[in-house]
């Protein structure tokens, strides 16, 4: 036997094999506590199923909106490290007349080729 603590909408809110303050012996089992909820004249009234709402079109912009940045930041600090792994060692090396300025600009490309924008 399961006893039971009713919320005001007669809805099971506690469910125990042990009696507590507030709480009813019932003969029913526990699936039918969870689809049913008591009426105030004490019958049994089947509850319905929670609608879960669609969201609205504004909603649905600001979570794509809100994605497209998460995604341009992600790819903004992959882009810079990157850069400062690949790239800027040449860069320095052609202040100093190490390597051409095409090798520098070419590891700038290859690097910004490997992290388009989303």
């Amino acid at each position: 036997m399961l006893h039971v603590v009713f919320t005001e909408d007669g809805i099971p809110g506690w469910i125990g094999s042990q009696p507590r303050e507030g709480s009813e012996p019932m003969d029913r089992d526990l699936a039918f506590l969870a689809e049913h909820r008591r009426a105030p004249d004490g019958t049994w009234v089947r509850r319905s199923a929670p609608s879960i709402a669609e969201p609205t079109a504004e909603e649905v912009l600001a979570r794509a909106k809100a994605a497209a940045e998460v995604a341009e930041a992600e790819r903004e600090a992959a882009l810079r490290e990157a850069l400062s792994e690949e790239a800027d060692p040449l860069f320095f090396k052609w202040q100093r007349d190490e390597c051409r300025r095409e090798d520098w600009l070419a590891a700038v490309a290859a690097v910004k080729a490997r992290f388009p924008k989303p």
